[in-house]
């Protein structure tokens, strides 16, 4: 069955695979950031070059780049960025149960605007039509 015809399956799978990755690139960039020195200098060129999640991350982030040009491929930004933003709620939560962080009630807040706004963007039609950009 087409993806225009009923569920977007290569869209949400598409989501899934961007959010879970830009979470986990956010928290290894977390701990890698936290190897470095405190004051700019020198020495920190070195410790990012020294640092292989530096490298771990820089590669995530090339193989995000694929995955969300491959939803994009399949849904208009306009729909698929509101959706893209539910990563900011699980860096936070994972950063809280990972990292030991805590939730401020203006976190929580966002959390519950960022949710309201996905909600509501799902609630709208797709409006990308297959096949649009092929030329004759």
């Amino acid at each position: 069955m087409p993806s225009s015809l009923g569920f977007p399956y290569k869209v949400a799978i598409g989501l899934a695979l961007i959010i879970g990755m830009d979470t986990f690139v956010q928290l290894i960039w977390k701990v890698a950031a936290l190897s470095l020195p405190e004051t700019p200098s020198l020495d920190a060129i070195g410790a990012v070059i020294n640092q292989p999640l530096f490298l771990v991350v820089a590669g995530l982030m090339i193989c995000q780049l694929f995955i969300w040009l491959s939803v994009l491929g399949e849904a208009d930004l306009s729909f698929a960025q509101p959706f893209f933003s539910i990563s900011r709620i699980t860096v936070c939560l994972a950063s809280a149960y990972i990292l030991a962080e805590r939730i401020t009630p203006q976190q929580m807040a966002g959390i519950a605007l960022v949710c309201a706004g996905a909600w509501c963007i799902s609630r709208t039609a797709r409006n990308t039509i297959p096949g649009a950009d092929e030329r004759p």
